[in-house]
């Protein structure tokens, strides 16, 4: 069982309960889970979900005197961290735990079992290895980067280190089981045994350790791994297994739609095909770009950007293949983008928006790999991977001759749309708490977190501008916000907060019944973290009729075979 919370009753003596993820009524009586029976507390006053992922919901169920969360009386909402409630007379505070203090309580728990009922008794002293286990802890938390979701070789090379220091390891590396290969490393090798502390997938923590040390390393270096899979380049063989489809890398999504377009993607992604993204602008086309680059066998070279509409063509040839010198008065040479990104991979964006005389060098360059500097003669030999992406409709293009034919099909090794936010209900909330979070660690504000009226405000906007426009509200919302505040509406921009007047179709009974059928859809989605299982089941409704009615509400396409 993981545990993701503490749960404190201050200036009660009362002993304190670790919470797993789940739902917990606090109150007087009743049907309460947890039970204050002091003057002002409500027979049922209020509720709180622990989340699986990270966070919590807290309710207030119609009390008397209210629920407060750090100070601010509440309705309903979201937060992550720690957080003190008032319910009443009665206040508690909630630490939020996961990863390594999981580890210390479990370790904790276990100090007072039998030998026989631990699997791998540590060999040092049991307050020791605790103290070690609190130690790797907080050189997690130093070196995290403050994109939460990207773990790069730099930032893990720094943890390892800390950890040598910590636990008298003379060796620690994160390599892939299947091919060898190191991620990150630090330390000298010794004729002593390299043994494999912890694995995840095809991820291991390996190292020459003090015995000692083993126990806190194993257990920290699981839950490292977890972390480190996700977001860390790839490193998988061209013919190592595809990651199952429940996990896509620095791209999660619980949306049918976008899981649909990464599984077949996921593969192409281990060959050198060319890739050609569709998708409106604002979808993520760089970052797919990139999470092929990072899956592909070209993973070490160079990844290189370029949006072909930011200049015009006698620049953006020059900017893509290079200058030779004296192609102009002092002009010195110059590689191209092409040169530069020689064994990795170009990204080009906005490749519809090219003039046609540039699509006929850049189908040059495609075919046989040899392209010609401008103002020059000598052809230079390049191996590049070229994804391109665009918003255009590059069919009708090359119907109305606007597009070289042949340049289509050399571009469209395989073709991925990447669906619009509007389409992907379910990744809407997720995404604005991963950019909230983010936010908040470069800002380096407090905050008490997202309220549910603020997420119910962000799922019903229609997103024009998509991710990116997602990422500009939160991110402009969290600077107007004052020390420890919660992000509410009307922190958000005024188009997404403003409510149309009802209209006399609205008083009908039945569009009323419509809205808040809708809504419910997707304070369901919201608490499950946009898993459909737990979605239908807080619904208490059953997975057919669940699919119909994110169908019936324009929440997605409706169910994995849609």
């Amino acid at each position: 069982m993981r545990l993701r919370y503490q749960l404190e009753w201050l200036d009660s003596g009362q002993p304190r309960h670790e919470l797993a993820p789940g739902r917990y009524l606090l109150g007087r009586g009743g049907r309460s889970d947890l039970v204050f029976d002091v003057p002002g507390v409500s027979r049922e006053h209020a509720e709180v979900l622990i989340c699986a992922d990270r966070g919590l919901l807290v309710r207030d169920l119609g009390s008397t005197n209210g629920t407060f969360v750090d100070g601010e009386r509440i309705t309903e909402g979201a937060w992550s961290g720690d957080i003190t409630l008032d319910l009443g007379s009665v206040r508690l505070h909630l630490r939020e735990r996961g990863g390594l203090d999981a580890l210390v309580l479990a370790l904790d728990a276990s100090a007072t079992a039998s030998p026989a009922a631990t699997d791998a008794p540590p060999t040092a002293a049991p307050t020791a290895v605790r103290n070690l286990l609190r130690e790797l802890q907080q050189a997690v938390d130093e070196a995290r980067p403050l994109d939460a979701c990207v773990w790069p070789a730099p930032a893990l090379s720094n943890l390892l280190q800390r950890w040598c220091e910590h636990s008298g390891a003379t060796l620690l590396r994160v390599q892939c089981g299947a091919t060898g290969d190191v991620l990150a490393q630090v330390g000298t090798p010794s004729e002593a045994e390299l043994v494999v502390l912890a694995e995840c997938g095809n991820w291991q923590l390996a190292g020459q350790v003090l015995a000692g040390a083993g126990y806190a390393l194993a257990h920290a270096g699981e839950e490292l791994l977890r972390w480190a899979l996700p977001a860390a380049p790839a490193a998988t063989s061209a013919h190592a297994p595809v990651t199952s489809s429940q996990d896509w890398p620095g791209l999660a999504s619980a949306a049918p739609a976008m899981r649909a377009m990464l599984e077949p993607l996921a593969r192409v992604a281990t060959a050198n095909l060319p890739v050609l993204l569709l998708g409106e602008t604002g979808v993520g086309k760089e970052l797919t770009a990139h999470w092929i680059h990072r899956r592909s066998p070209r993973r070490d070279g160079p990844f290189l950007a370029f949006n072909c509409a930011a200049l015009p063509r006698d620049l953006l040839e020059a900017e893509l293949f290079g200058v030779e010198r004296g192609a102009a008065t002092g002009v010195e040479a110059r590689p191209g983008l092409f040169e530069q990104a020689h064994g990795g991979s170009l990204f080009l964006d906005e490749v519809g928006d090219t003039a046609p005389e540039t699509q006929v060098r850049l189908l040059r360059a495609l075919e046989d790999g040899r392209l010609v500097r401008v103002g020059g003669r000598k052809p230079v030999v390049v191996d590049v991977r070229v994804i391109a992406a665009t918003n255009r409709d590059l069919e009708s293009e090359v119907a109305a001759d606007r597009f070289r034919l042949d340049l289509y099909h050399r571009l469209a090794g395989h073709v991925a749309r990447i669906p619009p936010l509007r389409e992907r209900a379910e990744d809407i909330a997720p995404l604005a708490l991963h950019f909230f979070r983010q936010a908040l660690a470069r800002s380096g504000r407090r905050s008490a977190g997202i309220s549910a009226a603020a997420l119910l405000a962000l799922q019903n906007w229609h997103w024009p501008g998509n991710v990116r426009e997602l990422r500009q509200a939160i991110e402009r919302a969290v600077v107007l916000l004052d020390e420890g505040q919660a992000l509410d509406r009307s922190h958000l921009p005024q188009a997404m907060r403003n409510e149309p007047a009802p209209g006399v179709d609205a008083l009908r009974m039945d569009h009323a019944l419509q809205r808040a059928e809708r809504d419910a859809l997707i304070a369901a989605l919201t608490i499950a973290g946009g898993d459909h299982e737990r979605a239908w089941a807080l619904l208490g409704i059953g997975k057919t009729s669940f699919y119909k009615k994110l169908r019936e509400h324009g929440l997605g396409r409706g169910g994995p075979a849609a």
